[in-house]
C-alpha cells in the first residue's frame, strides 16, 4: 500500500466520487470531499464525523489556492456524466465544464501539486466498428460529453512537467450499487427495468458493443494510477474498462439472472450510435489494475438493491430528471443547497466534537 497522501477529490458525493472516498480512507489517506451537493449529500452522510475526511460544499469553480494547500493529488470528478444528461440544452448546466477541469489542473499546477487525476470516458471512440480501442485509437466523438472530455484532455495533459503529472483515465459504462445511487446509468436501468417491468427494451436489437464495469473496479482504476509512480502515468491516458458487450448480452444476463422471467423487446429504445470495445490491456501492463467484479455477480448485486421493498428511487437517482426539475423550479443556483438544514444541523454537531471537519458554502 502507497505511503498516505493528502487528496482532494472534487465531485466527492456523486456515484463513483463517494465510492472512491470510501476506497481512500479505508487505504489511509487523508481526504478533502468537494461537492456542490446538487444531487444531495446522502453520499458522504455516514462519513461527516470521520478523522480524515474535510468536506467543502462549494462548486469547483470557486476552488482556489487556499482550498488546494497541502495536497499531493487532485482527482476531479465533478460534472454531469451521462450522454443524455450532458447533451446541448439537456441540462443547462453542463456550459464550459472542460473549463472548469483546465482551470482546476492550471491551479493544481502553479500550487504546486504533483498529481492530477481527470476522469474522462470510453465513449470518445464512438463507433469503431467493432475493433479493439486502445489508448491510441482514433477517437470519434459522438455526443456533446464525449466532445467536452476530449477537449479537456487535449488542453490539460500537455501541462506535464518534471514536477507536475497528469494523467488521464477513460471509464466505461459503470453500473453497481452505490452510496449515491444512479437508476439511469446503461445496466442499473436495465436491471430496474427487468424488476419492475419484467422487461428490458432495446434499440437496434441492442446490437452495440460498449465497454462495462463495475463501480469498485472502476475505484480499483483511480486508486492504481494514484498510487503509481509519477513517473510511469506522466501525461498517459489509461482505459479502465472490463466486459465489452453488446446491450443484448447484458439483458441476456439480467434475464438468466432472474431465471428466464424477462421478456426482452429488441426495438424501442434510447438510439444509441456508440459502438465499440475498449481494452485496458496498457493499465494492466503498466499499472498492475486488474477488474474484479462480473457482469453476473454485478447484476445479482443490483437486483438485491433495486428489488420492489428494498429500495426507494430518490429523484436525485434518475441525473437527468433532477436536473430538469432543477431547472423548471428556477432552482439551479439553489441546488447546492437544496438538502441543507439537516447535514448542516448534523455537522454542526461534528464541528463542535471534531475541530477537523469544514464544511464552506
Amino acid at each position: 500500500m502507497a505511503r498516505p497522501q493528502h487528496i482532494l477529490v472534487t465531485g466527492a458525493a456523486g456515484y463513483i466520487g463517494s465510492a472512491l472516498v470510501r476506497e481512500l480512507l479505508m487505504r489511509g489517506h487523508r481526504v478533502t470531499a468537494v461537492d456542490s451537493m446538487v444531487f444531495g449529500e446522502d453520499g458522504l452522510a455516514d462519513l461527516c464525523r470521520h478523522d480524515r475526511l474535510q468536506i467543502h460544499r462549494l462548486d469547483v469553480r470557486s476552488l482556489h489556492r487556499g482550498h488546494l494547500t497541502g495536497m499531493q493529488a487532485v482527482v476531479d470528478l465533478a460534472g454531469l456524466s451521462g450522454e443524455s444528461v450532458m447533451e446541448p440544452g439537456a441540462s443547462g448546466l453542463d456550459s464550459g465544464h472542460h473549463r472548469a477541469q483546465i482551470r482546476l489542473a492550471q491551479l493544481a499546477r502553479s500550487s504546486g501539486i504533483p498529481r492530477y487525476l481527470l476522469a474522462s470516458c470510453c465513449s470518445v471512440y464512438g463507433h469503431a466498428s467493432g475493433q479493439v480501442s486502445g489508448e491510441d485509437s482514433c477517437v470519434r466523438p459522438l455526443t456533446h460529453h464525449a466532445q467536452s472530455c476530449l477537449l479537456a484532455e487535449a488542453a490539460i495533459l500537455p501541462l506535464a512537467s518534471a514536477s507536475f503529472a497528469p494523467a488521464v483515465v477513460r471509464l466505461g459504462l459503470v453500473h453497481g450499487r452505490g452510496s449515491r445511487m444512479r437508476l439511469d446509468l446503461m445496466v442499473n436501468a436495465m436491471v430496474l427495468s427487468a424488476l419492475r417491468l419484467q422487461q428490458i427494451t432495446l434499440d437496434n436489437g441492442g446490437m452495440q458493443c460498449r465497454g462495462h464495469l463495475h463501480l469498485s473496479d472502476a475505484v480499483r482504476g483511480f486508486v492504481a494510477v494514484l498510487e503509481s509512480p509519477a513517473s510511469v502515468v506522466r501525461r498517459q491516458v489509461f482505459n479502465i474498462s472490463h466486459h465489452s458487450v453488446s446491450g443484448l448480452q447484458v439483458a441476456e444476463v439480467i434475464r438468466m439472472v432472474l431465471g428466464g422471467q424477462v421478456r426482452i423487446n429488441p426495438q424501442g429504445g434510447v438510439p444509441d450510435f456508440h459502438h465499440h470495445s475498449p481494452t485496458s490491456q496498457k493499465a494492466q501492463d503498466l499499472l498492475g489494475y486488474a477488474p474484479q467484479v462480473g457482469l453476473s455477480a454485478a447484476v445479482l448485486e443490483l437486483v438485491d438493491a433495486l428489488s420492489p421493498g428494498t429500495a426507494s428511487e430518490p429523484p436525485e437517482a434518475l441525473a437527468m430528471r433532477w436536473i430538469r426539475e432543477i431547472l423548471a423550479q428556477g432552482r439551479e443556483e439553489r441546488a447546492a443547497i437544496a438538502y441543507t438544514s439537516d447535514y448542516e444541523r448534523e455537522t454542526s454537531r461534528s464541528r463542535q466534537s471534531r475541530a477537523g471537519l469544514l464544511l464552506s458554502g
